[in-house]
């Protein structure tokens, strides 16, 4: 019986527990409990070190009652513990303690308490003012002044706290009321102190402290940083509705301290570059070559380090949240003014004078400037801030629409815009030169001219960004241009074939046709994809350009105006591209990270729809030869079958007509025909190096499809270098880049049925397919790993790579890594590292032994030679050889991807 009872007894005690806890009175008694032991424990010792039993107490308590409140939220009316909190302002005392206290802990349990009063909306904590005085007074002391005591992981919490806020502000904007208010009209300071102060603005913490916090921590990364940005961006996105919050940014200080943020950022990156690869991580295509001959420069720091990258990171991080407050600020005077911000303090007073003061001399500082521009280009997408950044550094003219836009600023917009450009004016006057004088286009060409190969791969790499992202802005600063000729002759279907054979043949005659079929194929799905993405195309493939009627026909004729460029040409003698074709004169002895980034700028020139091919890499039309003579009939009309076989009708073009790059291209191969006699066994180094690069493709994608976890494969040079930082699809080059030229295997198609349109017995004029069909398109990551061993999501499925029909015995029983080693073991031969001294002489048929004791050259044709002597080794040689072959394909795929997609061929 006792048992019983006891039980019983037991039960109803349980109930008597839960009952106490879910009822509100009882709730109220064991709140004030453990408040009243915070207040006296704190009254007798304030200071509440780190170590002391005080404090120890404090923090469970204050525990204690962030527990009892968020049990009350989930509990039913009526809440007795947060009206408590309310009428007897309890906040008050929660932060003044957790402002003063020397510990981490009372400090991140008040900021919960906080937490759990700003999500309740029981008492609206957010609308009472003293409520929000006491708490931003307690985040001021706590995570505005350095506090020794908070870890980052309590202030990413803090920080947190405040985006809540953020977030309730942007969905009730008559709370703003509460957290901001304006302490009235400022009197204007006269002469150069007036002007100063109207650049900087006026610091106004007391009128806005949530938004000085938020911006104080928005350079931060991670949580914290997200959190910060995020809170601010709701800040500027509220002041479209609040003309008070405008006019408060426009003339507070808060543009000033987010301009020299970002230029304090940019400040850290280092002054001095080098893109040289690190030994230890040397894709596999730089180590098939002389790469390692290269040495960095003294003091420059290297584009790999951990440093150099976290600190980039970070710059475009910040830089990114510049562009997300333009798109999600709707007022036209804000945004303005941020702009002109911008300008002044990071454009004209910070990326302008290093990109003055770079030079080659000093070791890399063209190199850093040339990088981190072509990084800030990656990075930027809004059409006012891109225009912004390279109206200024090419010194372009202001556009009327672009001027016309600030009209309608209010006044008090217009007079600080005034002030900013008074100032700036003032300060440029005192400047030795401006963008008018020297500009980025400049800076452009004379790297590309340079010595230094580290200085032309990043002017190549800028380049092929500014073409591929923001075109119109390199034609007539950077590339001379013209306009067109309407009455232009159309190409035929039978000319574009017999331009195409024109190529292949020369890349058949420079490295012969072992799988040139499969890469050719390769090419023209990698040429369509890259030819849509380019930001000339967008307008030309919208369903406008049918003639099919979209809800976004205004959205994509803003798109088109800020992104299109004209129909242009090319002007005859251009600086740039005859610049770039005296590299292609060398391709054989350039650097081979040279060689790629130069095939990048001229696949994405080639595949802007608005620049016309003709003369540079296309025959002009009006040029064509034919042999055939044009049906005809006695009344002068064609049926549909005599005008198919007159667009069919094969031409010829005299020399003088030959594309400048054709022409090129031919000399390249002519300079291989000089090679040969010194080495008979030429053609089969060659097939041995494209199977060398093709047994690394396999490889690499065996390792992707093993289980077993691997080593990464070395990182390919020529992408994007900065895997944090936001990047643009993958350029045209990167296609090239990652070819691994697949051999012939045993069932790969016949002759008759490849691209190339070639039989088996000899060649006969091709007919590509031009009806390019929307194709399924492997992803940017998909085809951007072989040659330089970074494999990538997909690789393995990609059509151009699969060896059909049979397994990868190369891989089985041998580790991959081995196989690598026996790949750069075989480069490093004595054959293969024979020296070669360019340009090459006619020395006849000599063995291969005598290679570096070359026939005596007679003192006549000594002088008739021009340029300086180049010396490099064979396996260098064979490497650019393999490339210049996928370089040529790739162009001649791009041609043919165009003709088809916007109807530049008459077919009939």
């Amino acid at each position: 019986m006792d048992f019983w009872s006891r039980l019983i007894g037991g039960a109803r005690l349980g109930d008597g527990k839960a009952s106490a806890a879910s009822n509100p009175q009882q709730r109220l008694q064991r709140f004030r409990r453990h408040f009243e032991q915070i207040r006296s424990t704190y009254d007798k010792t304030p200071l509440l070190q780190s170590d002391s039993a005080a404090a120890e107490s404090i923090r469970s308590n204050l525990s204690r009652l962030t527990t009892i409140l968020q049990d009350e939220s989930r509990a039913p009316q009526p809440h007795t513990c947060l009206s408590f909190v309310d009428s007897a302002n309890l906040y008050t005392t929660i932060g003044r303690i957790g402002a003063v206290a020397q510990n981490e802990g009372i400090i991140r349990e008040a900021a919960a308490f906080f937490s759990v009063l700003v999500d309740s909306d029981d008492e609206e904590f957010l609308s009472n003012r003293r409520f929000a005085r006491a708490l931003m007074t307690f985040v001021d002391r706590t995570c505005g002044s350095g506090n020794l005591y908070v870890g980052e992981e309590t202030e990413g919490e803090i920080i947190e706290l405040l985006f809540g806020i953020a977030a309730k502000i942007r969905l009730e904007p008559q709370l703003l009321n509460v957290w901001f208010s304006t302490s009235g009209a400022r009197a204007p300071v006269a002469g150069d102190q007036g002007l100063q102060n109207a650049f900087v603005g006026v610091t106004s913490k007391e009128d806005f402290p949530l938004c000085y916090q938020l911006i104080d921590h928005v350079h931060h990364e991670g949580r914290m940083g997200d959190f910060a940005r995020t809170g601010l961006l709701y800040v500027f996105e509220t002041a479209s509705r609040s003309q008070a919050l405008e006019q408060w940014i426009i003339e507070s200080d808060l543009p000033t301290l987010m301009a020299s943020g970002l230029g304090a950022l940019y400040s850290q990156l280092s002054r001095k570059l080098s893109i040289i690869h690190p030994q230890r991580s040397l894709p596999v295509i730089l180590q098939l070559s002389d790469y390692l001959s290269l040495a960095p420069p003294v003091e420059a720091e290297s584009l790999f380090s951990e440093y150099l990258q976290g600190h980039l990171e970070t710059f475009l991080s910040y830089l990114t949240f510049w562009q997300d407050v333009l798109e999600h600020c709707t007022s036209a005077d804000v945004k303005q003014t941020l702009l002109d911000h911008f300008q002044i303090l990071f454009l004209q007073q910070l990326l302008y004078p290093s990109l003055l003061e770079s030079s080659d001399v000093d070791g890399g500082s063209s190199v850093a400037v040339l990088t981190y521009v072509r990084q800030i280009l990656v990075t930027l997408d809004h059409p006012e801030f891109v225009h912004l950044v390279l109206q200024y550094l090419l010194a372009l003219p202001q556009e009327v629409g672009m001027e016309m836009s600030v009209v309608s600023l209010s006044h008090y917009a217009a007079n600080k815009r005034k002030s900013l450009l008074l100032l700036a004016k003032t300060t440029n006057e005192e400047d030795d030169a401006s963008p008018d004088l020297f500009n980025l286009a400049d800076l452009v060409q004379s790297s590309i001219r340079s010595s230094n190969v580290q200085t032309t791969i990043a002017a190549l790499k800028l380049m092929t960004i500014l073409l591929h992202k923001d075109h119109k802005y390199a034609l007539n600063s950077i590339i001379n241009t013209e306009r067109p000729l309407q009455e232009s002759t159309q190409r035929t279907y039978g000319g574009l074939n017999a331009e195409v054979q024109a190529y292949i043949t020369v890349a058949e005659d420079i490295a012969g046709e072992t799988g040139l079929d499969e890469a050719y194929e390769s090419h023209v799905k990698d040429a369509q994809r890259h030819v849509e993405l380019h930001c000339c195309s967008t307008p030309l493939l919208t369903l406008e350009s049918l003639g099919i009627p979209s809800m976004n026909a205004l959205s994509n004729a803003n798109a088109s105006n800020a992104t299109n460029a004209p129909p242009h040409a090319l002007q005859h003698g251009d600086l740039f591209i005859t610049q770039i074709l005296s590299l292609v004169e060398n391709f054989l002895t350039n650097n081979v990270e040279l060689n790629l980034s130069l095939t990048e700028v001229i696949l994405t020139l080639a595949s802007c729809p608005q620049l016309r091919l003709e003369d540079w890499a296309a025959v002009d039309p009006q040029q064509y030869h034919f042999t055939e003579s044009a049906p005809a009939n006695d009344d002068g009309d064609l049926t549909d079958l005599q005008r198919l076989q007159l667009a069919r009708r094969q031409p010829t073009w005299s020399p003088k007509a030959t594309p400048l790059l054709l022409n090129t291209f031919h000399r390249l191969a002519t300079n291989l025909t000089s090679l040969r006699p010194l080495f008979p066994s030429l053609s089969q180094l060659i097939n041995t190096r494209k199977q060398a690069f093709r047994l690394h493709d396999e490889i690499s994608e065996a390792i992707i499809a093993s289980p077993a976890s691997r080593p990464p494969l070395p990182s390919t040079p020529s992408r994007n270098e900065f895997p944090a930082t936001p990047t643009p699809s993958r350029s045209l080059g990167e296609a090239l880049q990652s070819r691994l030229f697949p051999g012939r295997t045993a069932d790969s198609s016949p002759r008759s049925d490849s691209p190339r349109g070639l039989s088996p017995r000899g060649r006969t004029p091709a007919r590509p397919d031009l009806r390019v069909g929307p194709t399924s398109s492997p992803s940017p990551g998909q085809r951007a790993a072989s040659f330089f061993g970074s494999p990538a999501a997909g690789h393995a499925g990609s059509p151009a790579r699969t060896v059909s029909g049979e397994a990868r015995p190369v891989v089985v029983g041998h580790a991959p890594e081995e196989l690598l080693s026996d790949i750069i073991e075989g480069a490093n031969s004595e054959l293969l590292g024979k020296k070669i001294m360019f340009p090459l002489q006619s020395t006849g048929k000599v063995q291969e032994g005598d290679v570096a004791e070359e026939s005596e050259v007679g003192e006549e044709d000594e002088e008739k030679e021009t340029g300086p002597k180049i010396e490099v080794s064979l396996s260098h040689v064979l490497t650019n050889i393999v490339i210049l072959q996928e370089f040529i394909l790739e162009l001649a795929a791009v041609m043919q991807v165009r003709a088809s997609l916007f109807g530049e061929v008459v077919f009939a």
